[in-house]
């Protein structure tokens, strides 16, 4: 019990120190089983409010539906084990570490797979690429960050409307780039001023956040590596309070591996199995938008 204790507060504690960017962008969400979900399939239109005549008489109205993702949960574990010997000779060192080092390598895990989903733009329910023409969502001649592109981001964000064509007033909070583009990113953002073709030099810059919501920058070096000496692209993501993106859905809400310690006939020594339950869901495209962007020079 004491080893089983110690190992559980090694996993939980170095999980969540893993320097991870998903989290900051992503929601977070909880199913109760494996089995694709139904209780988001379908959203919900029509039946508007109509004014009320003299008479009082309210006027009959048709909700309509149209089809949303839904969402599935996998399991993704491991196994580690420790002979006799090395658990009589070791100095505790092995069971403090190694435990912590497979909880690291699943949160790595979940991040990996996060931004393989955002790069490799896999079709989604409605047939469609996650990041198409189609949804709004997408900036095929790509270009690095500037003041230019961002504010035209900001706009098809703002544009987007739900599967019935209201407007939703979609909201950016954070802009994911790779590796070298964050501190010109701050630099665009906090700028006082800036030239604007028209209107003349020393120009109040409208994405400074003095005067825009404050727009969270997210550097993750995941896109370098995935994207290599090619066009890096880069992403910008709405406040979930507005449109979701993507999800990372845990079952029951547990987002700390689990871990099983067990003994094999005939071998001496212990087994451990680790294991998380976890599935990465598009919810919303209008929540995500992509330029696909330019090779990131050093």
């Amino acid at each position: 019990a004491i080893l089983d204790n110690a190992i559980k507060k090694s996993v939980v504690q170095q999980y969540q120190q893993v320097p991870c960017t998903f989290e900051s962008w992503t929601s977070r969400g909880s199913l109760s089983d494996f089995k694709a979900t139904k209780e988001h399939e379908y959203a919900l239109g029509g039946g508007d409010f109509y004014k009320v005549s003299e008479g009082g008489e309210l006027k009959h109205s048709t909700l309509q539906t149209e089809l949303l993702p839904t969402r599935k949960l996998d399991t993704y574990g491991t196994q580690f084990t420790m002979t006799r010997e090395a658990f009589i000779n070791d100095d505790i060192g092995f069971l403090a570490n190694m435990p912590a080092q497979y909880a690291r390598r699943a949160k790595r895990k979940i991040n990996r797979q996060v931004y393989e989903r955002v790069f490799e733009n896999p079709s989604i329910f409605d047939g469609a690429a996650l990041f198409d023409a189609a949804h709004g969502n997408l900036i095929a001649t790509g270009s690095a960050p500037s003041i230019a592109v961002l504010t035209k981001m900001i706009q098809m964000m703002g544009m987007q409307t739900d599967q019935f064509g209201e407007s939703i007033m979609v909201e950016p909070a954070h802009i994911i780039v790779p590796v070298g583009w964050g501190m010109r990113l701050y630099q665009l953002l906090n700028t006082a001023e800036i030239d604007v073709e028209g209107i003349g030099s020393h120009t109040v810059n409208v994405l400074n956040s003095k005067y825009h919501g404050k727009l969270d920058v997210i550097e993750e070096g995941t896109l370098n590596v995935l994207s290599g000496s090619g066009a890096c692209p880069w992403f910008m993501a709405a406040d979930p309070r507005t449109a979701k993106g993507l999800q990372v859905d845990y079952l029951n809400g547990v987002t700390t591996p689990n871990f099983r310690r067990s003994e094999k006939a005939g071998y001496l020594g212990f087994i451990w199995d680790i294991w998380l339950d976890w599935g990465i869901n598009e919810v919303d495209f209008r929540g995500l938008l992509r330029n696909n962007g330019v090779p990131v020079e050093m």
